[in-house]
């Protein structure tokens, strides 16, 4: 919840820098108060000046978000251009992929800026189809390998440039594109991997990319374009905790304590009982302990046929795979080792499936009704709370600004 609050903060309008704003909430307007009578700092029409006399210039508009503080960061509304953004993100990819000797032609696939994005009732088509992914992704995956939905990379004309390579400039192209894997996997003798156990070896590999990033070109771009690169991480990890404080605060504020309310009796009307959405977020995808019980339970049901290899290398899963009930479905194709980069899909039981399906889509379908009048107030709480942690915090955000520009 925390790092949700911290994404939607540096995707919100902002509070402005020249006016206080009433919140509702006690300690809130105590602290703005306090920050008035003890100069923390003071504003003109389109400046905010620090204790220190510096002057920070809050933009033609007059305001000042978090995002104005980590720079290279990038704001977002309702009005952004994702294509535009994701051929800026390209090209930067094409000139990275250049600087190592390989040819890369800026490419957006069709499915950037549309589909089940944008207006409310994408939203609403969306959740009533696939709830919230957690066990419906099996049946968009089975849409797409059928062919019910149009590839959004059919056109790319960089796998006309990679087939034209070998197996070796394969390999380095993909790396050079997205980066190597982790020294630790890198250096580690495959006699040492083999040994381990399956456990040993799942625990092996979320350590290796727990904390681990890639140098590749499509994230090094993506991350100078979207995220503000290394100084978001600086950021969270200097005011990560202040931060966390501001937005505890937030969920405690009398406005969200009160439609949380509202949204659970409404999700009760529904047949469903959570206290809060973030406890239903926790019921279906899981939180830091762990999967969500939702979760574990699509686990059981959806599982991965165990490869075959034939005398060249390639593997090969046979048509028809077996569920725990014995009714075998296998999405996807058939990998006979030609390299053509055909999918082999999961294995599972429709009547396993189908309940879990339906209970999902029935909750996210239920929330989506239930959180709509739960929306607008959040963001415009968390923009509020988002002017006080700037207030309270001032000369702070301005000495990191000027650290990491």
């Amino acid at each position: 919840m925390i790092v949700a609050a911290f994404v939607l903060l540096l995707g919100a309008c902002g509070g402005t820098a020249t006016e206080t704003t009433d919140t509702g909430a006690p300690d809130a307007a105590n602290d703005q108060s306090q920050q008035d009578s003890t100069g923390t700092s003071g504003t003109t029409d389109d400046t905010t000046t620090t204790t220190s006399g510096s002057a920070v210039d809050a933009g033609d508009d007059g305001e000042l978000t978090l995002a104005d503080f980590i720079p290279g960061a990038v704001q977002f509304d309702e009005n952004t251009d994702w294509r535009a953004q994701e051929m800026e993100v390209q090209q930067q990819v094409a000139e990275c992929m250049a600087a190592e000797g390989f040819e890369y032609i800026p490419f957006v696939p069709s499915d950037v800026g549309g589909g089940f994005v944008g207006d409310a009732f994408d939203e609403e088509e969306y959740v009533k189809t696939y709830g919230f992914g957690v066990s419906t992704w099996v049946l968009q995956d089975q849409a797409f390998q059928e062919g019910e939905g149009e590839d959004p990379y059919a056109s790319d004309p960089n796998q006309e440039i990679v087939n034209a390579m070998d197996e070796v400039e394969q390999e380095e192209y993909y790396r050079v594109l997205y980066g190597g894997e982790p020294d630790i996997i890198t250096n580690t003798p495959q006699e040492e991997l083999d040994a381990m156990t399956e456990d040993e070896l799942n625990q092996f590999y979320n350590d290796a990319y727990s904390n681990w990033q890639s140098d590749g070109c499509q994230n090094t771009a993506s991350e100078d374009v979207y995220g503000g690169g290394g100084a978001q991480e600086e950021f969270w990890q200097e005011f990560g905790q202040d931060f966390e404080d501001v937005m505890t605060r937030v969920e405690s504020d009398p406005r969200m304590v009160d439609a949380q309310t509202g949204w659970s009796a409404c999700m009760a009307d529904h047949g469903y009982d959570y206290a809060s959405q973030q406890d239903m977020y926790a019921y279906f995808y899981g939180d830091e302990n762990g999967p969500g019980e939702f979760q574990q339970r699509v686990d059981a049901v959806v599982t991965w046929p165990e490869p075959v290899f034939d005398e060249g290398g390639g593997s090969v899963v046979e048509g028809e795979g077996s569920s725990s009930s014995g009714v075998a479905t296998t999405i996807g194709a058939v990998d006979v080792g030609g390299g053509d980069g055909s999918y082999a899909g999961p294995e599972y039981d429709m009547e396993e499936l189908q309940p879990l399906i339906d209970e999902e889509i029935g909750v996210a379908t239920a929330d989506y009704e239930c959180s709509q009048p739960l929306r607008d107030l959040q963001e415009n709480i968390y923009t509020e709370y988002q002017q006080i942690f700037i207030d309270e915090n001032l000369d702070r955000l301005v000495a990191f600004r000027d650290a990491n520009g």
